[in-house]
């Protein structure tokens, strides 16, 4: 089970050096910016792209943040543990969400009550 939390490790270590660089790449072509263009239809796509990128940017700081968390709880020893029923975590589960904080009877639960 350590062999398999120590692959979990590297995978999920190696997603937030993904993002953060994704991130990063993302702020820097924000940052070189153009203005709106002289024309409705270029603006409409400005205003797309703008968009498109603000969904790119939260999901990807969520999705970091989520990494985060899993690589902490590896740190303090509460890893493939669920946060709510206290059982251990299915390693398929954790091998296909690696960041996954709730066991399948939980997380199904979780679901049905916000979706």
């Amino acid at each position: 089970m350590v062999a398999a939390y120590d692959k979990l490790k590297i995978e999920l270590e190696q997603q937030r050096s993904q993002l953060l660089a994704d991130l990063a790449e993302e702020r820097s072509q924000a940052e070189s910016g153009m203005g709106y263009g002289t024309h409705q239809a270029d603006d409409a796509s400005l205003a797309y792209d703008q968009a498109a990128d603000l969904s790119f940017r939260r999901n990807s700081e969520r999705l970091l943040y989520q990494i985060e968390r899993a690589l902490t709880r590896m740190e303090e020893g509460t890893y493939g543990i669920c946060r709510q029923c206290g059982k251990p975590i299915d390693l398929a589960r954790l091998r296909a969400i690696p960041h996954a904080r709730y066991c399948m009877t939980c997380a199904s639960h979780e679901e049905s009550q916000t979706g």
